[in-house]
């Protein structure tokens, strides 16, 4: 428990001094982090954009795309998240990018004195989110804000990924590896734009996709084609109303005989019972009891989908609160955290004898590995 209790103090601390990093200027340091501003890549409410790099020295590239929520209709576009979540409010994006979303680029897995990652001395590309379209948009629209003003949004997800991917191959232009991870909306948008970037790097024969905390059911056709107007390439994957199924089978069989994939989540994740919840009921972003039972049933399905249609998956299920200090889900309603990849006691967390840290590894060793099936709902 005191392990524990320090490990989240110390989060708290790195999370506030990780957030300032120095510009690019033309030279990049071995295992610094800078931000660079790609020319004409914008944040949702128009805002200059920026994403985070660290420049390694093996020929590897890993690619962390962030999360911040989304937008499903026009009425949530008007609904930007604030710094800190204030219960009770509608809020459902990050609208720019925000100054602690840098820290992410150095928490858990990612950071740069970690020799036990697999991804120590690689390159890292950072992708800051801050447009409500799972890093898809290629467009603007308009809408009404709270207070009845025009606005417009822009969705350029996919715009600024493609900016942010052009600029990082100065130093990593063609990788031995490649892995592309993301949590949240960042896990959305793995499976929704993965094989998107998989094909920048048409030359790597070892590639791999993680997905971390991310499942929903909705409709998105209408939003992702006439909201975010995603290219084709990427609207030729939905299938369902299963955005994180479509989006890994579009990819498996895009790209089988040279990707890995992962997904690890919670069974009760909250953040997601939220969202889900508002989605089914269009009046609160609630977490009542079925809610979160809802989510768990739609999280089980999802993995027994992709337990089919894509043979070589590894998952990593969990029914595990690391906001709590005894590891105990919310009393009420049986909810659990929100992502691990990034949380330091990931590492060490262990189920069926394997720890968080060796699960990513396998996954990116090839090794194929199913934690939790005992957690999978019956249909």
């Amino acid at each position: 428990m005191f392990l524990k209790y320090f490990e989240f103090m110390k989060l708290l601390s790195d999370m506030k001094r990780y957030q300032k990093m120095d510009d690019y200027q033309g030279e990049a340091e071995i295992g610094h982090h800078y931000k660079y501003y790609p020319e004409g890549a914008i944040c949702s409410d128009g805002s200059r954009y920026h994403a985070v790099f660290r420049k390694g020295t093996q020929n590897k590239l890993l690619i962390v795309l962030d999360g911040g929520g989304l937008i499903f209709d026009k009425m949530s576009a008007a609904y930007p998240s604030g710094d800190t979540y204030v219960e009770g409010t509608l809020a459902f994006y990050d609208a720019y990018c925000k100054p602690s979303k840098n820290a992410y680029a150095r928490l858990g897995l990612f950071h740069e004195k970690f020799r036990k990652s697999p991804f120590y001395d690689w390159t890292l590309l950072y992708v800051p989110y801050a447009t409500g379209d799972f890093h898809g948009g290629a467009g603007k629209f308009t809408y009404e804000d709270k207070d009845g003003n025009e606005k417009t949004f822009y969705a350029y997800g996919n715009i600024n990924l493609h900016k942010s991917i052009d600029f990082i191959k100065q130093f990593c232009p063609e990788p031995d590896q490649l892995t592309v991870l993301g949590c949240s909306a960042g896990g959305f948008g793995t499976a929704f734009v993965g094989n998107d970037i998989l094909e920048c790097f048409p030359n790597c024969k070892d590639c791999t996709c993680i997905v971390d905390g991310a499942a929903f059911d909705f409709d998105y056709r209408d939003c992702a084609l006439n909201l975010w107007q995603v290219p084709e390439t990427i609207a030729a994957e939905i299938k369902s109303n299963n955005i994180v199924a479509d989006g890994l089978e579009f990819l498996y069989n895009h790209q089988k005989d040279r990707v890995k994939i992962g997904y690890v989540i919670s069974i009760r994740d909250f953040a997601l019972t939220r969202y889900q919840n508002f989605i089914d009921t269009r009046k609160e972003m609630g977490w009542p009891p079925e809610a979160t039972q809802r989510i768990y049933q739609l999280i089980s399905d999802t993995v027994r989908r992709l337990s089919e249609s894509v043979p070589t998956i590894s998952y990593f299920l969990y029914d595990y609160n690391f906001n709590d200090v005894n590891g105990k889900p919310v009393e009420s309603n049986g909810a659990d955290s929100h992502c691990c990849l990034w949380v330091p006691e990931f590492i060490r967390f262990k189920r069926e004898g394997c720890t968080g840290l060796q699960w990513v590894t396998n996954v990116v060793d090839g090794k194929t590995t199913q934690i939790g099936k005992d957690l999978i709902l019956p249909e």
